[in-house]
């Protein structure tokens, strides 16, 4: 995954990446849809998918409203989620 995406990684701790597991922070709802679109994009260039029913994303400002779209289908929010074992709130 390293390979494929490097020019799209920036410093830690703003992806965090783990064979088909992926990590996407961003102190800005619009630009991580701009970066999440810029994954999927990437993958879908190599024959990935991103499964948008199992993409979640995590919001610590909770009286926002709005969402995150990948190829115009809006992502689900959550306000926990596991990754590794560790869940995130």
């Amino acid at each position: 995954m390293d390979a494929i995406t490097r020019d799209l990684q920036k410093p830690v701790p703003w992806k965090l990446l783990f064979a088909d597991d992926i990590v996407l922070a961003s102190e800005d709802r619009h630009e991580l849809e701009l970066q999440t679109q810029a994954w999927s994009d990437r993958m879908a260039q190599f024959g990935l998918r991103l499964n948008v029913k199992k993409t979640e994303y995590l919001t610590t400002d909770v009286n926002k409203n709005g969402t995150i779209k990948v190829n115009s289908t809006g992502l689900a929010r959550t306000e926990t989620f596991k990754y590794l074992g560790s869940t995130v709130t």
